[in-house]
């Protein structure tokens, strides 16, 4: 007989950015999912690309399964979430509770969960927000369809589909029916914005059987073998532009725990590649429709739920959803101030994961690098007025930054106020030697930080750390893993970069734009030929040690073990 699996649930709506948070997150993943007698199952809300995830946070997720979980009410998350025997909480500003048999909360920061809300959305949250969770949980057990499919993966936005509103997939779409009667009802369509004239796309049905069962297939008499997959339906499409096919698949008797897997294989595209196209350059293809029959009254809550912004249903009215965790995680001692401050909770650090061993210090070239993702919101990494401070030193002081380079570095989301702040940055530094790098490889940036002389973090710069303190750095994973390739840290004196520089030993901190300038200065006229900047990056990379991955994956099992212990 097995030895029963210890189940972990890790939950990161924002998987699909792959921002630093999604390294942490996935970083446990790929810990845990390594241990013997853990299963894990990564949870995310909008269907991310793993194999993309993996290359661009440099991780091995191939053990750790994906499992889109859209957000339809508390009731439908408590059904989720409660299959789990450790879940783990780890998206940012999230009021969800935990039902696992251990809940452990994964606290970035304790930012007010309201810190970008404007006029209206405080509006509409006073009059709105019972009528809105109120249609979400109608629509929840009007759909009967999240109750017996589970997407796998390759659809983007799960719940859309759900709601029976078409929803782009990758372009291999799998979902699994489990307790279906009747048939199933897809719609697939070919968009007019795909380009493709005739679009080729198979559709396969398959039974599966799980261990000890048996499942009748729709001969009478005619068993399959429990763990085999038999296809029940196979077919090849070629859909015009514009046209969408209707499918309506006979599915044979089922019994037990038998499941049947459909998947949906197109041919795709990406719409940034299509001339007058969108900045979109997610891979997509076709799109497909959940046809499941219900009456006018559901067709109208479905309609009116596609229209309701989350916010109104996942705003928590208090702080009664942190009394479902037993652990409250944090990942410096400044976000563990905050949170006894705020949540009057006690919490564990544990120090963000860094791969210091994928960071080498090549020969350094005149590079000033700054990484972080581009967004204008509260939290942003203030890479204008990076931008406007090196092309500053560069007009002042030409005769010592000529030779230099600005390389602002990091992820970009899809969105039209992240992609207006690149572009914004691009404007102001044309004809500076300023490069604007979004979207780039684990292997690009590895190489950037080994060759970078200087690296710039000024995350909460100009801003009230007794009014606004979630707008500074909570950690620095940027930072050390600069240190880890040698680069000579010049980064604010705030927030968690606090607790990884020690200044003049192993970096500098500053307090003033004009303070960095002169530190910056400094370090460009002097770095070849003073043994004080040369001792200051050895030192760095000495120092960055205490924040390695082996020192995370001890600390990260040693906390989950106590967890077990407890159920």
């Amino acid at each position: 007989m097995k030895e029963k699996k210890i189940k972990i649930g890790i939950y990161d709506r924002y998987l699909n950015t792959a921002g630093g948070g999604e390294r942490y997150s996935c970083k446990m993943a790929e810990i845990l999912s390594g241990q013997p007698g853990y299963e894990v199952e990564l949870l995310t809300d909008i269907f991310a690309d793993i194999k993309k995830v993996e290359s661009r946070l440099n991780l091995d997720l191939s053990k750790a399964a994906l499992k889109v979980f859209p957000f339809l009410s508390e009731e439908y998350a408590q059904k989720i979430t409660s299959a789990y025997d450790i879940f783990i909480n780890c998206t940012y500003l999230s009021s969800l509770s935990g039902y696992g048999a251990r809940n452990i909360y994964l606290c970035y920061f304790p930012t007010a969960f309201d810190v970008d809300f404007k006029f209206i959305h405080k509006f509409l949250l006073i009059f709105l927000r019972r009528p809105a969770a109120l249609l979400y949980r109608m629509a929840d057990r009007f759909s009967d369809s999240a109750k017996i499919i589970e997407v796998s993966e390759g659809i983007y936005d799960v719940k859309r589909f759900f709601l029976l509103r078409g929803s782009w997939t990758s372009g291999n779409a799998v979902l699994y029916y489990r307790g279906l009667k009747g048939s199933i009802n897809i719609g697939i369509k070919n968009p007019v914005s795909s380009g493709i004239g005739k679009m080729k796309c198979e559709v396969i049905l398959s039974c599966l059987h799980d261990d000890a069962y048996y499942a009748r297939t729709s001969k009478a008499g005619d068993f399959i073998s429990p763990g085999e997959e038999t296809v029940i339906f196979k077919k090849q499409l070629l859909i015009a532009s514009g046209a969408t096919e209707e499918l309506n698949i006979s599915t044979p008797e089922m019994i037990n725990n038998s499941r049947l897997k459909l998947s949906i294989n197109s041919e795709t595209f990406t719409p940034a590649q299509i001339k007058n196209g969108r900045r979109d350059t997610r891979v997509l293809g076709a799109v497909v429709y959940n046809r499941q029959k219900v009456g006018v009254f559901k067709k109208i809550i479905f309609k009116l739920v596609g229209f309701i912004p989350l916010f109104l249903i996942t705003y928590p009215k208090d702080l009664s959803f942190l009394d479902t965790y037993e652990r409250i995680i944090t990942i410096s001692e400044y976000s563990r101030k905050y949170v006894k401050k705020f949540w009057k909770k006690e919490s564990t650090i544990l120090f963000p994961p860094v791969d210091i061993q994928d960071f080498t210090a090549a020969k350094k070239e005149n590079i000033i690098l700054s990484v972080g993702r581009f967004f204008p919101e509260h939290h942003n990494k203030k890479q204008r007025e990076l931008a406007e401070n090196f092309i500053e030193l560069f007009n002042n002081y030409p005769e010592t930054m000529s030779g230099y380079t600005l390389c602002l570095a990091g992820g970009v989301e899809n969105k039209k106020a992240h992609l207006d702040y690149v572009e914004e940055i691009k404007k102001i530094s044309r004809g500076y030697p300023v490069k604007v790098l979004t979207n780039i490889g684990w292997q690009q940036l590895a190489e950037l930080f080994s060759k970078a002389r200087v690296f710039w973090h000024a995350a909460g710069m100009g801003e009230d750390e007794e009014s606004h303190p979630e707008k500074f750095e909570h950690f620095g994973i940027t930072t050390v893993e600069a240190m880890a390739a040698g680069c000579i840290p010049v980064v604010i004196n705030r927030g968690g970069q606090s607790e990884i520089i020690e200044n003049g030993f192993n970096g500098f901190l500053f307090d003033s734009w004009e303070q960095l300038k002169a530190l910056t200065l400094d370090i460009c006229r002097h770095a070849d030929t003073s043994n004080i900047f040369l001792n200051i990056s050895d030192n760095a990379a000495a120092s960055a040690e205490k924040f390695s991955s082996k020192n995370f994956e001890k600390k990260l099992i040693s906390i989950i073990s106590a967890e077990i212990s407890g159920i």
